[in-house]
């Protein structure tokens, strides 16, 4: 099995993505450059942190006219699995690939620190093995990490099971006064209604390894492993 870790100008989640997926898991991992087209042979594509098209005028043209977009949106529409972390849920957001917007945090400045997120299901790819009644701590690092969408189309979110995380307290408790990025709804992360697209603001692969003396984002790591 083959993972693709798709590279933006301004990507740095790369690093963090390959050292998981290679060294906990024992998988292979192909880079794939936002110029390259083929996406053949993937099994699973992730969409790591950073800026993307960083240094570019204008960032969400530079996605859109990536020549990587058009078979990603294709591999989507196969039902192959694709999920962004951090920024790289921008880029899905950006593309049509899963509904709403990511804006500036509500506090008009990048956030770094740990978080406690709640999923809202348990049987998605990459929630299989979490419950919906504990909180799991997962850092963020991101300025523009504030989700947005209009309330019809939250509506039907909420029909069709697409929410999947929302930020709580250490108890798992939602609440605005823990909504540490100001998303609607306390969203942290979503998914298409065919869900085999994900996108999270929360950077699981930060909380894998001991030394930081948080290892919850193994777990949705195992989730997407065994559900695999």
């Amino acid at each position: 099995m083959t993972f693709g870790i798709l590279i933006f100008p301004g990507a740095h989640g790369d690093k963090d993505l390959t050292r998981v997926l290679v060294d906990i898991y024992g998988k292979k991992v192909r880079p794939v450059w936002n110029r390259e087209t083929n996406l053949n042979g993937i099994d699973v594509l992730f969409i790591p942190g950073g800026v993307p098209c960083k240094g570019s005028s204008n960032s969400s043209k530079c996605i859109k006219d990536s020549p990587v977009i058009e078979p990603m949106m294709e591999y989507a529409d196969r039902g192959k699995n694709i999920i962004g972390i951090g920024n790289g849920f921008r880029v899905l957001c950006e593309t049509g690939l899963v509904p709403g917007t990511l804006r500036m945090n509500k506090a008009q400045r990048f956030i770094c620190r740990s978080t406690f997120i709640k999923p809202d299901n348990d049987y998605t790819a990459v929630t299989s093995k979490l419950s919906n009644n504990e909180a799991y701590r997962i850092p963020i690092a991101t300025g523009y990490g504030r989700y947005t969408a209009k309330e019809e189309i939250l509506v039907q979110m909420r029909h069709q099971e697409q929410i999947l995380f929302r930020y709580c307290d250490e108890f798992a408790r939602i609440s605005e006064e823990i909504n540490v990025t100001g998303s609607v709804d306390n969203i942290a992360g979503v998914c298409n209604e065919k869900k085999n697209v994900f996108g999270m603001i929360p950077q699981p692969e930060r909380a894998v390894f001991p030394y930081g003396r948080n290892t919850d984002g193994q777990i949705i790591f195992d989730s997407l492993m065994e559900y695999l």
